[in-house]
Formats: C-alpha cells, sequence, structure tokens
C-alpha cells in the first residue's frame, strides 16, 4: 500500500511501518456505521497484503474508543449477517 486510501470515517496516519488507525466519528461516539465498516474491511484487505507494514494502532477520536453501533447506524440482524460474511 504505497499510499493511503482516502476515507470519510477514518483517519490514517502511517509511521515506519506502523499504521495508526482513528475511528473518527466523535459526534457519535465513534459509532460504527456501515460506511465505517466497508472501509475498516477495505483497508484491512489491503493490509494484509503490505509487508511495508508491520502492525496497526486503533483508537477513537474525542476520547473514546468505540462504540458498536446505534440503531439509525446499524442495519437489520440478516443485512448484518450477510455483510459480516462477504468477502
Amino acid at each position: 500500500m504505497s499510499r493511503l486510501p482516502e476515507c470519510q470515517t477514518l483517519l490514517l496516519e502511517l509511521h515506519g511501518g506502523v499504521l495508526h488507525i482513528t475511528l473518527n466519528r466523535p459526534e457519535s461516539r465513534n459509532a460504527m456505521s456501515l460506511q465505517m465498516v466497508a472501509e475498516l474491511r477495505g483497508l484491512l484487505a489491503n493490509v494484509r497484503e503490505d509487508q511495508a507494514i508491520r502492525a496497526l494502532v486503533i483508537g477513537g477520536a474525542g476520547g473514546i474508543f468505540a462504540r458498536v453501533a446505534t440503531s439509525r447506524t446499524w442495519p437489520t440482524p440478516a443485512v448484518r449477517a450477510q455483510m459480516l460474511t462477504a468477502t
């Protein structure tokens, strides 16, 4: 991964082989949205193949790590199951 992808819900910084990922939705206490999950999944799939990245550090903006989801940002159980098992 020579260039970090553009993300709407994540802040990314690469320092000496360590990729710092910041969940960046402090207004919702970093609740996982569908967009955030998609961005994380795509990012992690790319990182897996990148020999230059040796470690990940994941944190949250606004002094809060994360809330799993809110009823406004998360789909029904059937859609969640399909989304989480899709490759």
